[in-house]
Order: structure tokens, then sequence, then C-alpha cells
């Protein structure tokens, strides 16, 4: 029992971990997509609300130069493919809103 007990633990901190890490990441975003991925009057798009798939599916295009975009194709690269999706997750959670 105090095995299990642990292990519940360590798996934990190690999703706590992991979440703080995705939010890290998400905010750099935040310079031209807004803050909480709620951006206002930009030819930018936000991203709170957006669907992860297409989230994913926008990125991997940047990636393989199928969306050209000189700045995103730079992001999308120094990303893997487990970043990409967390992000994506996260975004998708974010409430989608207009900028106050």
């Amino acid at each position: 029992m105090k095995k299990v007990i642990t292990l519940t633990f360590a798996l934990m901190a190690t999703i706590t971990q992991a979440d703080e890490r995705t939010e890290i990441m998400a905010n750099n975003c935040a310079g031209c997509h807004g803050t909480d991925g709620i951006v206002g009057n930009s030819a930018l798009i936000g991203l709170a609300g957006l669907d992860a798939d297409l989230f994913i599916q926008t990125m991997k295009d940047f990636k393989t130069n199928e969306r050209p975009s000189t700045i995103m194709r730079n992001v999308a690269l120094a990303l893997s493919d487990e970043e990409i999706a967390a992000m994506a997750n996260y975004f998708e959670a974010l409430p989608a809103g207009e900028k106050q």
C-alpha cells in the first residue's frame, strides 16, 4: 500500500511539472498572440479556446513550410511533437474571449 501511495504522489508531481512546463512554453506565445491566448484588434489569431487538432495541424504545416511563415516556422521547428500537443491541449482548455 505504501508503494501505491508513493507512486501516486510521484505521478501527481510529474503531471504538475508537465503542466507548469507547458504553461511556460505557452507564455512565449503571448507577445504576438496575447496574454492567455487572447488578442484584440490584430491580424494575429488568438489561441485561447482554439481546437487542439487545428493547433497541431497548423504547427505541423509551419514545420514543413506548407504554411510559410519565417517566425512561426522557427517556433514550430524548436518544439517536439509532444510539446506541440501539450500546448494544443493547454490553449484549447483556455476560455476564448475578447481582450478587455
